[in-house]
């Protein structure tokens, strides 16, 4: 009998000072943020998201500022491999639109990092993805890329994918980001080159073994409250008497 592994289901908010900006040490980097200090979240995960390596997993509620995590992860590449390539998986085509709109007008803007769209609706030829910083693509399409990985130098320059909403691993797309998880980790045993993974959720019940399957150890792990939310949120839950209430 295997019982399963006893853990805190939820990471703690701690009272932390609000971090400002100017901890990243760079005048660019500061530029790219209208803000001048990191919200409670972003504070508790700056150092592992900035200042390590570490594969992440965070699960918070929506509107709590996990991209700017995402994003610090992002720096830490441009910072350690100025020549590595990110990739942000999103479920949706219009997701990874206003991904790239946001990202257009501060990575590319002020940091000068090309923002690329890779979907069903816009392919870029070759040139413009080995030029390519930052590609902004969804499953399906990534998935149908990366599987010539041997004949595509891009996708063997990549060092950091980002997958937003990976809760969506339960849904019917789960396979393809199974499968594009899987064959990251086989590129970067054959090419010897780490790829980190950084994963965005809403607050999950099973962290623990989601972050097993990305192989990220308790110094990448966040998996905060539902109530933690930068503007309070009140449930109500009423019931209705019949059977067809339910669609």
């Amino acid at each position: 009998l295997i019982l399963p592994h006893k853990h805190v289901p939820h990471t703690e908010l701690l009272d932390l000072e609000p971090l400002p900006t100017v901890v990243l040490e760079n005048e660019g980097y500061e530029r790219i943020y209208s803000f001048t200090h990191f919200n409670p979240i972003q504070t508790q995960t700056l150092f592992t998201a900035y200042h390590t390596d570490a594969n992440i997993l965070l699960g918070a509620p929506t509107g709590s500022g996990k991209t700017v995590v995402a994003e610090l992860a992002m720096l830490r590449l441009f910072n350690a491999q100025p020549k590595g390539k990110v990739v942000y998986i999103g479920p949706l085509k219009a997701l990874v639109r206003e991904r790239i709109k946001d990202w257009r007008q501060r990575f590319q803007n002020i940091l000068k990092r090309r923002v690329v769209e890779l979907t069903g609706d816009y392919t870029p030829d070759i040139r413009t993805l080995n030029m390519a910083d930052i590609v902004c693509t969804t499953p399906e399409k990534w998935d149908g890329i990366s599987r010539n990985w041997q004949n595509r130098g891009y996708v063997k320059q990549v060092g950091l994918v980002v997958i937003d909403e990976i809760h969506l691993l339960g849904d019917e797309r789960g396979p393809i980001l199974e499968v594009i998880v899987s064959r990251m980790r086989y590129i970067s045993s054959q090419t010897d080159s780490a790829i980190r993974f950084v994963g965005l959720s809403t607050a999950l019940a099973n962290a623990r073994d989601l972050a097993d399957w990305l192989g990220i150890n308790e110094m990448g792990l966040f998996n905060f409250r539902p109530s933690v939310r930068p503007v309070p949120l009140e449930v109500h839950i009423a019931g209705f008497s019949g059977k067809h209430y339910c669609p």
